[in-house]
């Protein structure tokens, strides 16, 4: 790890200094290492940089603490990247006062596929459940990584539908790495590691306080290209990270539930007030940036037949065990034409792999 990470980690270490003014020093001097090197003075110029913070820069960071989070990092496997890395996910990076540093346990890669975010209440109802695993089960099927926040309930569910298919989750920690939280969840944890990421910009030590869980639900929105909110009643985090989706300029997406239970008043109201209502995987889909329709490769899914040709698997991965879809929507995340999808669908149906229910829609055989 380089000198660079040092700086980044010693200016990190300021008291009181945020992501947002930490941007501002960074973009006005070029780096972290420069910041750290100009006198109190000539810090003051800086729009929004007043006489204390410009004081605790040179006064109160801490080289030793950054020394100590670069070797408990390596002893821990854990990556950290910083805005100045190519590897930190370019979809975080747009957002307003983007995290400087993340602490990262896994594949960042899994974020540079297109992601989706899952969020839910703690508290949570049977049919929350159901449809939690269910979307991230067909998420993880069309190869697109699943984000959420590994907290109780909801959270947890998403990612073990995104790993019950053998797919990609993503986990946004409000604590250190190397605290993972909570308890009960730290095979779970594991398991994320494995093939996916885990995401905290706390730096390691940091036991998970609660004041830290509504700041981390800006990077899970920030990560992804929409948030589905599955399952949240009057005051759910969930809705803070909906909020945080609408001011980065995400897609907003929310399940309906009985208006008779107070798990569901949250999403109910995030629907009325404009959110996209998700019955399907496809109602996400269709929101989703054109890039996904243009890539048929990535509909390619894992726990496809070995020996169909591409177009079958890109077809048979495109269809629902329950739901069924009209050959237009099918052909259409397919890549191909309706033309070129019917003739695959009857081979398909030949092969004992597809039912044709009335109206010409599919489901797949499991």
């Amino acid at each position: 790890m380089s000198q660079d990470l040092h700086d980044w980690l010693t200016l990190l270490s300021v008291p009181g200094l945020g992501p947002a003014a930490f941007s501002v020093l960074v973009q006005h001097f070029q780096s972290p290492g420069e910041v750290l090197r100009t006198s109190p003075a000539r810090l003051c110029t800086v729009p929004n940089i007043g006489a204390e913070t410009a004081r605790a820069i040179q006064e109160d960071r801490d080289e030793g603490w950054a020394e100590k989070q670069m070797a408990r990092a390596r002893g821990a496997d854990i990556r950290i990247l910083t805005l100045a890395d190519a590897a930190y996910p370019s979809l975080l990076r747009q957002i307003y006062a983007p995290p400087p540093v993340l602490f990262v346990r896994g594949t960042i890669d899994a974020c540079a596929d297109p992601t989706v975010a899952l969020v839910g209440s703690r508290s949570f109802t049977p049919y929350g459940r159901d449809a939690a695993c269910r979307l991230a089960d067909e998420l993880a099927l069309r190869d697109i990584t699943v984000v959420s926040g590994m907290a109780r309930g909801i959270d947890t569910h998403a990612h073990q539908g995104a790993l019950g298919r053998n797919g990609r989750t993503a986990a946004v920690l409000g604590c250190g790495l190397d605290r993972p939280y909570p308890p009960e969840n730290i095979n779970l944890f594991g398991r994320i590691c494995e093939t996916g990421v885990a995401i905290s910009e706390f730096p390691l030590g940091t036991t998970p306080e609660s004041h830290n869980f509504p700041r981390r639900n800006r990077i899970i929105s920030g990560l992804s290209l929409g948030v589905v909110v599955v399952e949240a009643g009057e005051r759910s985090g969930a809705l803070i990270t909906a909020r945080h989706a609408l001011e980065q300029n995400r897609e907003v997406f929310a399940v309906p539930g009985s208006i008779y239970s107070e798990k569901s008043v949250g999403a109910n109201r995030l629907i009325k007030q404009g959110a996209v209502l998700v019955q399907t995987v496809n109602d996400i889909l269709q929101e989703l940036p054109g890039a996904l329709l243009q890539a048929p490769d990535r509909l390619v899914a894992k726990g496809a037949p070995p020996d169909l040709s591409r177009d079958e698997q890109a077809v048979f991965n495109s269809l629902s065990p329950d739901l069924p879809q009209h050959i237009d929507a099918i052909a259409a995340r397919a890549g191909l034409s309706p033309s070129q999808a019917l003739p695959v669908l009857l081979a398909l149906e030949l092969a004992n792999r597809v039912e044709q229910r009335p109206g010409k829609q599919f489901v797949r055989k499991i």
